[in-house]
């Protein structure tokens, strides 16, 4: 692939070194880059909301300003044309939804973070946090997934599923990451029958917030039959089937 380079949200990402590979393509760095920007050359955008001068001059997968919207959270519940939970920035609007309704409301004290930072549970009746900038309520889930989701179609879909090894007491089932004893799964039966309203509201969601690319994280309550996205990961982690996926993805775009 002449003329493509990666440019990294941050010099140590294992995914955007992958993905290079994969593609052999080199990444540009973010310190003493000799990299000189045309509008013929691609750059692959991995999670990075501010681009260098000479690298804004390319033709760019994945502009900054729509991988802003997608990592702050507030922003993603503000701009993202889907299904989502319930939200609010009034810590007293989540209070008394979370009372009136008997469910739980997840505080954000972070809104660009990841893997679960900045998250703090609230039951009803319990003492809320008054200082955070966002106000989820919790919605119960049988399910939860990650779909890739490139260029409108979905290239690849994984579920996260318990890890064998973690203790009972140990496991979250409400926020599923791999500290609270998650991975993500899709050999065998472990992916299972994706429902269809989650495919759809991971497109709806990455297409709205003008992304060329993305990864959301939707999860499926089968009470209702409905699909909720939680956010979408603009540099998501890339390994095995899912890696070859976005590499035959992106020298698509060049073909």
């Amino acid at each position: 692939m002449n003329n493509t380079w990666v440019y990294p949200y941050k010099p140590g990402s294992n995914s955007a070194r992958e993905l290079a590979r994969g593609l052999g393509v080199r990444r540009i760095a973010h310190r003493n880059s000799r990299f000189r920007g045309r509008l013929e050359k691609l750059v692959i955008n991995w999670g990075s909301s501010r681009l260098p001068e000479e690298v804004a001059k390319c033709t760019v997968v994945n502009s900054p300003e729509a991988v802003n919207r997608a990592s702050d959270k507030l922003k993603f519940f503000e701009n993202a044309e889907c299904r989502k939970p319930e939200w609010f920035t009034d810590w007293e609007e989540a209070a008394s939804y979370g009372d009136e309704n008997g469910c739980t409301i997840v505080v954000r004290t972070i809104v660009n973070g990841h893997s679960g930072q900045g998250i703090e549970l609230r039951e009803p009746g319990e003492y809320i946090n008054e200082d955070a900038p966002l106000y989820t309520a919790y919605v119960p889930k049988r399910q939860e997934y990650r779909v890739h989701v490139f260029g409108g179609e979905v290239i690849d879909v994984q579920r996260k599923a318990r890890r064998r090894d973690v203790e009972d007491e140990d496991i979250d089932w409400r926020i599923r990451n791999n500290a609270n004893g998650f991975i993500f799964a899709r050999n065998g039966d472990a992916l299972g029958t994706v429902p269809d309203d989650v495919l759809e509201q991971a497109k709806s969601a990455v297409s709205s917030l003008g992304l060329d690319f993305g990864a959301a994280d939707v999860i499926y309550n089968e009470r209702l039959a409905m699909a909720f996205v939680l956010e979408v990961n603009t540099a998501p982690g890339l390994v095995g089937t899912t890696l070859e996926n976005y590499v035959t993805a992106f020298r698509g775009l060049r073909e």
